[in-house]
């Protein structure tokens, strides 16, 4: 029975990795800087490993790598954050002598996590692009960046140019902002603000819905692909995924994702994050080089892309030839029209909102059900909450209730 070794237990993707891999009959630990974190508490988890935190320990965090790969020896490896994906790649050739990495190489992952780049790219390739100003650390930024800043159009989006940002000797998230005019960028951007000192990106920014290509490749060619919508969203102005709907592919900007993919030869799993402009065009955002956090309504609709991912690159290279169109043909009809409800997600989406403005937020989930319950609930799963492994949502409510009462205290 070959050995998996999954990376990041404290997310959704790694949860719905563990189930899909587990069903398979493989073996399967499970890593997390806080165990037990949610994928560790599945029954398919095996073996639970406690590991230094990514962005609060990077170097102690490659080392404990090393040596768990060395001592578990596990036949894939299946980090599921861009850091972890970026601090393992930093140990490319080590961890590919011991071990199947089914990704993309360090040098593309870093083309592709670095936003300015991956536009500049797309823009290249005929792909829509939102407006975008590059903007170095503040103590870089010239009197002609601070014109540009004042000449944007606003409202827009400010965000870091790599989502991981270094800072000190850690790494962290910083949040999408969304500045309405030139004096709250620059406010954003001072001195003194996380901001500052990172390289960022100045955006356009698109009201309408965030839609997802998602894609299993080999040699650049997308072999297996799926599509969603976001219908709700945590925060509410844009971030992760609260419910989410898997559309047909051709109401989703598929060809644009297979140009890019292709220019890239990429390998293994891509999600292409666009946004759906007013009059119909959809932006390319980002591309995440591993799996993403509504991965099981892929699995749910059809696309089994943990499974799918362990078939194709099994043997350390991708399948080719005759065994490739093989892989292609076996792949069972795509469900469209499904969905998946993060359910505490979807109760963070109305607490926020009701905080910002109690009488819009109550008028809109009561009189227009704005957060779509009880809408095609045959159509419609729980992305945690499953009745066959019922102990990671139960863990995740208990963690949820401590935090709710833990902000209620400082109120």
């Amino acid at each position: 029975m070959d050995r998996i070794l999954v990376l990041d237990g404290e997310a959704r993707s790694a949860l719905a990795v563990v189930r899909s891999l587990g069903r398979q009959g493989l073996e399967l630990a499970v890593a997390a800087a806080e165990p037990p974190a949610l994928a560790q508490r599945s029954r398919y988890a095996q073996r639970r490993f406690a590991c230094p935190a990514p962005a609060r320990a990077p170097k102690a965090f490659q080392e404990w790598l090393l040596r768990a790969v060395e001592g578990y020896r596990p036949h894939l490896l299946l980090p599921l954050t861009d850091l972890s994906l970026a601090l393992a790649l930093e140990l490319e050739a080590e961890l590919r002598a011991r071990t199947v990495l089914p990704f993309v190489d360090r040098a593309t992952c870093a083309r592709v996590q670095s936003k300015g780049e991956l536009l500049a790219l797309a823009s290249s390739l005929g792909v829509r692009v939102p407006r975008s100003l590059r903007l170095p650390p503040l103590a870089l930024q010239s009197a002609e960046h601070a014109r540009a800043l004042d000449a944007f159009a606003y409202p827009a989006a400010l965000k870091p140019e790599v989502t991981q940002s270094r800072i000190g000797d850690g790494y962290a998230r910083l949040p999408v902002a969304y500045p309405r005019d030139a004096a709250a960028a620059r406010a954003l951007l001072a001195a003194g603000s996380p901001y500052a000192l990172v390289a960022t990106l100045l955006q356009q920014r698109i009201e309408g819905p965030g839609v997802g290509v998602f894609a299993l490749c080999a040699d650049g060619e997308a072999l297996a692909l799926f599509a969603h919508r976001r219908l709700l969203e945590k925060p509410p102005t844009g971030g992760v995924s609260a419910l989410s709907e898997s559309l047909p592919l051709a109401r989703a900007p598929v060809a644009c994702a297979e140009r890019l993919l292709a220019a890239l030869r990429w390998q293994g799993a891509a999600m292409l994050e666009f946004k759906q402009d007013r009059d119909g065009s959809f932006h390319l955002l980002e591309i995440n080089p591993r799996f993403w956090g509504s991965l099981q309504l892929a699995i749910d609709s059809g696309r089994d892309f943990p499974a799918l991912l362990y078939q194709l690159f099994r043997s350390g290279e991708p399948l080719r030839g005759e065994k490739r169109e093989r892989f292609r043909e076996a792949l069972p009809p795509l469900l469209e029209g499904r969905r998946l409800r993060w359910l505490l997600g979807t109760l963070d989406h109305a607490l926020i909102r009701l905080r910002a403005d109690p009488l819009e937020a109550l008028a809109g989930i009561l009189l227009r059900n704005q957060l779509r319950l009880f809408e095609r609930p045959l159509a419609t799963r729980l992305e945690v909450l499953r009745a066959t492994d019922p102990a990671p949502f139960l863990g995740e409510l208990r963690a949820w209730l401590a935090a709710l009462a833990a902000r209620g205290s400082r109120a």
